[in-house]
């Protein structure tokens, strides 16, 4: 994830002079080419207020931001078309794009193979100008800092705050909505942990004996990523509830079935182990949707 990614060729988001007339406004130039801050300028309240202007020319009620599974909401997969994909750009446009019919305003910003950190660049490197504020942030990162980096719950976790850490700097009055870590196939039944009275749970107690037994890999497989992503959205879920402007979306409730024995990875929603297929993204939406409709109408 490499250089700004702004264009309207992408995202039909075109930078807006606007932006750079306000900026200019609270910095001028030091007579040496560098830009200083302007002392006459205005309180931080002032710059909330020209912020809130120049973002409202947009009317974005949403930017959704992260890795391979928001890449997927644009059609693309490494900013290459992916006919698979098409079906998803289609839904997410009918949902977030209201001359498409959708009841908000949103646009997706993601790139496959993204962790947390190089989120993080792509926030201080161009994702996030001035003039971009939009009324919600929906982060949805940290698989792969699971599965290709092999990163602890507790690195993962840290990555992902410093995420919102960044954008509640930048847009401190927007809505920081992180998503939960979607759940992972771990077998062809898509069983993700046994419950019940019984239970011991034998996937966790698989992986255990597994490890003593050297039979995996260093880096995390998916089939063993489940219990870490509960112990990180558990986590997650826990530090939004106790901070102001933070939201956490548990998405368990669209892609995760559990009975009285099991819990399962619903496999008619994934188009793979990882990536949600477009009856996925639907459902997904619609949840998101209403959450939305919570966060921005009732103030929840």
């Amino acid at each position: 994830g490499q250089g700004p990614r702004f264009g309207g060729d992408i995202y039909g988001y075109e930078s807006d002079p606007l932006g750079s007339a306000l900026i200019d406004d609270f910095y001028q130039d030091d007579g040496y080419g560098i830009p200083m801050e302007n002392p006459y300028a205005g309180s931080d309240d002032d710059m909330r207020g020209l912020r809130r202007a120049a973002g409202s020319e947009y009317g974005l009620d949403v930017v959704f931001i992260g890795d391979s599974i928001t890449e997927q909401r644009q059609g693309t997969s490494m900013g290459r078309v992916v006919d698979d994909y098409e079906g998803i750009k289609e839904v997410f446009d009918k949902t977030f794009t209201r001359e498409k019919g959708g009841e908000f305003e949103g646009i997706a910003m993601g790139i496959a193979g993204d962790t947390a950190p190089n989120l993080l660049w792509r926030l201080m490197n161009g994702e996030m100008p001035f003039g971009l504020n939009p009324k919600v942030w929906w982060v949805g990162i940290g698989i792969n800092d699971l599965s290709i980096k092999g990163c602890s719950e507790e690195v993962v976790l840290l990555g992902i705050l410093r995420v919102v850490e960044e954008i509640q700097n930048g847009n401190p009055d927007a809505i920081v909505v992180i998503n939960s870590i979607l759940p992972v196939r771990r077998n062809e039944e898509g069983l993700l942990e046994h419950t019940g009275k019984n239970h011991e749970h034998e996937a966790l107690k698989k992986k255990e004996k597994n490890m003593m037994d050297n039979e995996m890999d260093k880096k995390r497989s998916h089939e063993d990523l489940w219990p870490s992503i509960v112990s990180i959205n558990e986590e997650l879920s826990k530090f939004s509830s106790k901070h102001h402007g933070v939201k956490f979306f548990n998405a368990d409730s669209v892609f995760v079935e559990e009975d009285e024995h099991a819990k399962r990875l619903n496999l008619n929603l994934m188009h793979d182990a990882v990536h949600p297929n477009v009856a996925g993204h639907k459902k997904w939406n619609n949840a998101i949707k209403k959450r939305l409709h919570e966060i921005l109408k009732d103030g929840n």
